[in-house]
């Protein structure tokens, strides 16, 4: 276990990576992909989409729907990420949480 406090090359590993693996990015990026499935789906199968759904082509709008989703959460991400303070906070504390529990005192 660490007895150091993290260096700066450190914390911004953590920031990094943290904000790599956020959520939004991972539900921007599924968003996208199934948008793009449904859409395409949806454009392929013009003619068969209306005769199921009371004239309306759910597969084009769904798609359309789900990119756009997408899309937010990416801008979502891109303009509100996770403070870099806030991060590293937490590890401190995490760190500060273990030691105790080890019975060692970090300071």
């Amino acid at each position: 276990m660490r007895d150091t406090p993290l260096t700066e090359e450190q914390k911004a590993d953590l920031v990094r990576s943290t904000r790599r693996l956020d959520l939004r990015r991972i539900l921007g990026g599924l968003f996208l992909v199934y948008g793009v499935i449904t859409t395409v789906v949806g454009i392929v199968h013009w003619d068969s989409d209306p005769e199921m759904t009371g004239g309306i082509h759910i597969n084009l709008w769904v798609g359309l729907a789900m990119l756009a989703a997408g899309l937010l959460f990416f801008l979502w991400d891109r303009l509100a990420p996770v403070p870099a303070e806030d991060i590293v906070g937490q590890a401190e504390a995490e760190a500060h949480q273990r030691a105790a529990g080890e019975g060692r005192d970090l300071g």
